[in-house]
């Protein structure tokens, strides 16, 4: 029923893991999909290892919405793991994906992120306008640049997301 793959297990078939789930309360889901991720990410290699880090960040973003289920520590630590998962998937050329966990890795920012975690959240809005731009989202490119360009500390922030925004208009 169970195979040993890699680091982890894994059901044989999916008909299997998901008979599996359904036996699992509704309302004990989501706090399992958390323990599970924050048992996953005590690897400190976690992101680095692809395979790990998305499979922690997947069991995360499944729960993240429910109030008060990760405290702000934890949010952060997933927001840069979401970070990480995504540039994963830019290699494996999955830019869907990738922007999903970009805008997941956002959506697990502080209130005040650019004052909080300024460098965090512009890396994590630059990589969704470059995903977005490279699987042609032009709604999300425009929103995310005006955002940072509002939001830019430096120069060299604000360059650079010039230099998107010449790329997104050419």
């Amino acid at each position: 029923i169970v195979e040993k793959a890699g680091p982890v297990f894994a059901f044989s078939h999916d008909m299997l893991q998901e008979s599996t789930y359904n036996l699992i309360p509704i309302d004990e889901r989501k706090p399992l999909h958390k323990k599970i991720g924050v048992s996953l990410v005590q690897d400190p290699e976690v992101a680095n290892n692809a395979e790990l880090c998305t499979l922690a960040v997947d069991q995360i973003n499944s729960c993240k919405d429910m109030d008060n289920i990760l405290n702000p520590v934890e949010r952060a630590l997933f927001a840069r793991l979401n970070l990480a998962a995504g540039k994963h998937s830019i290699a494996a050329s999955s830019y869907e994906q990738a922007r999903g966990y970009f805008e997941a890795g956002i959506s697990l920012l502080h209130v005040n992120p650019w004052d909080k975690q300024y460098s965090l959240c512009l890396e994590l809005y630059e990589m969704s306008v470059v995903v977005s731009f490279m699987d042609g989202k032009v709604e999300t490119v425009s929103s995310r640049l005006d955002i940072i360009l509002s939001n830019a500390k430096s120069f060299d922030d604000a360059v650079n997301s010039r230099a998107l925004r010449a790329k997104f208009l050419a």
